[in-house]
């Protein structure tokens, strides 16, 4: 019998009572997906349904907090302070639980002290909000956001693309999953990658550092002030990029640039 234990802590809820009523605190747990059944602290949570989250944000000295297990997080940004997520909850109790922004976070409560979980986010999102997007294994898509905003992503297994968008940092931490950026404009942009390449596409940085142990770094038609590579085993290519300074810091791997740089390549 296959049992996937994700390590990544995500939040679940639970419900605790204080002075005779049923308040709701986001709490960490740890999440397994055994045979394709989620468990949240060693209890399953069978119950699927959707819910639909409407509103305004203020985003300034926002940052929103989104974060799914398997499910994926596929959010675009758009004019306005108002925003429309769906939102797939699971719970322990049949009808069982709600979804509400709590202190900068998309968190699951319960009504009847159950346990309950955020698996899988999609819709529409002010385009200038902070956002910190969390997944085990699933797939995570930021497209639109414009603006002096942060894009911070933390996955497990999930492939990232951030496309369409022009902002101040772009920051990923991946495991094994792939990261690609399409038409996309930042200051900096970080990348901790394990096995999984980078690939990036007419976008404009300013610093790349990116650091893989074994994927490759892909880049086409773009323009970077500074990067920096390293990685164990990965390769670098370059194609039709406009480069003005890059360090490397490669094991096995190697730099090919097609492409006009104005300084060498330092190893």
């Amino acid at each position: 019998m296959l049992r996937t234990r994700l390590t990544l802590a995500l939040l679940a809820s639970v419900t605790v009572a204080a002075c005779g009523l049923m308040t709701h605190q986001a709490r960490s747990f740890d999440v397994s997906d055994q045979d394709g059944r989620l468990f949240v602290g060693g209890v399953p949570v069978d119950y699927h349904r959707e819910v639909t989250l409407q509103g305004e944000l203020d985003v300034e000295d926002l940052t929103l907090v989104l974060v799914s297990q398997t499910g994926p997080i596929d959010v675009v940004g758009g004019p306005g302070d108002s925003y429309e997520l769906v939102v797939d909850l699971y719970s322990e109790f049949e009808g069982d639980g709600d979804v509400v922004v709590d202190g900068g976070v998309v968190a699951a409560r319960s009504q009847l002290g159950g346990a309950v979980l955020v698996n899988g986010i999609r819709g529409r999102l002010p385009e200038g909000v902070d956002l910190d997007v969390r997944t085990a294994t699933g797939d995570t898509f930021v497209t639109s956001f414009v603006g002096r905003n942060r894009v911070v992503v933390e996955s497990g297994t999930g492939v990232v693309h951030v496309s369409s968008s022009e902002v101040d940092s772009v920051s990923v931490d991946a495991g094994t999953g792939d990261v690609r950026m399409t038409e996309c404009t930042s200051k900096d942009v970080v990348l901790r990658l394990g096995v999984g390449s980078f690939a990036a596409s007419g976008c404009v940085v300013g610093h790349l550092d990116g650091d893989s142990g074994t994927g490759d770094f892909l880049v086409h038609g773009s323009r970077i002030e500074t990067a920096v590579f390293a990685s164990s085993v990965g390769d670098v290519w370059l194609t039709d990029t406009l480069v003005s300074e890059i360090r490397s810091s490669l094991g096995t791997g190697k730099v090919e640039h097609r492409t006009t740089v104005s300084e060498d390549v330092e190893d």
